[in-house]
């Protein structure tokens, strides 16, 4: 297989004292390919979340890369570099979208402020949102511009998310646990609409999650990372045909074990 196109090589994310560190993540590799669903499955605490906020250079206070390279298209990235892969290069689309935006802010303010980051006008900013809209599935994107996130729904909520993440037109997607909360008919929606925009865009998506369902569902790779280690990484059909490390085949037993007829899938 050829190499990824935005690939993460040997993260190590520690905390602490640099003199008696905590380490949390350790040699994790990743990678992102146009037009194909990596996804990176584990327990929750594992070090997901941190180890993909670390490919856009947003790790929170405290927590320090302190090894690992991030490259686009083969050219290693400066500190500078990964910063600016941030909406132009990577959209991000964050578990609870409830929690990602100003309540007192509209939904079309929200994109104009996001845009104004690339000099995008009022007028263009406006025209963009209302396309982006429609792509996501909302039947009258004008209107939604003049509302408030306070009224719409999760699932709602979670697809203006995904037009904020698309709004600067990246090459790759990151999702963190993008079904969170919804329920059993909106997560299948929101992942027929990941699964559109690779097909339709191209766009590569790295998903990031801890229910084999939705790995089943969506990803061509898998890696599977157990308390801050990538214990296995391969194609998603060999990973659930034919588990190789014990915490895999821990984590297929608990999934078969809560959802027996994907055993029948």
């Amino acid at each position: 297989m050829s190499p990824p196109d935005l690939a993460l090589r040997g993260l190590r994310l520690e905390t602490g004292s640099p003199a008696s560190p905590v380490v949390l993540v350790d040699g994790i590799d990743l990678g992102i390919t146009r037009g194909r669903v990596q996804a990176l499955v584990g327990t929750s605490g594992g070090g997901k979340s941190l180890s993909t906020l670390a490919l856009l250079g947003l790790l929170p206070r405290g927590v320090r890369r302190s090894a690992g390279s991030i490259s686009l298209d083969g050219v290693e990235l400066t500190e500078a570099g990964v910063v600016a892969l941030r909406g132009r290069t990577v959209g991000l689309v964050q578990q609870n979208p409830t929690g990602c935006f100003n309540p007192i802010v509209t939904i079309g303010r929200h994109f104009q402020e996001t845009l104004a980051l690339t000099g995008t006008g009022a007028r263009a900013a406006r025209a963009t949102a209302v396309a982006r809209l429609a792509e996501v599935g909302f039947d009258a994107p004008a209107r939604l511009l003049e509302l408030y996130p306070f009224q719409l729904s999760g699932g709602m909520l979670q697809r203006v998310a995904i037009a904020l993440a698309l709004a600067c037109d990246p090459p790759f997607l990151v999702a963190d646990e993008p079904t969170t909360d919804l329920d059993l008919v909106v997560q299948a929606q929101i992942l027929d609409l990941l699964d559109g925009l690779r097909r339709h865009r191209g766009i590569g998506i790295l998903l990031v999650t801890h229910d084999l369902s939705v790995v089943a569902r969506l990803a061509d790779e898998v890696a599977v990372l157990i308390e801050g280690r990538i214990v296995e990484s391969r194609d998603a059909h060999g990973l659930f045909a034919t588990p190789r490390d014990p915490c895999t085949r821990a984590l297929l037993d608990v999934h078969f074990a809560l959802q027996p007829e994907a055993l029948c899938a």
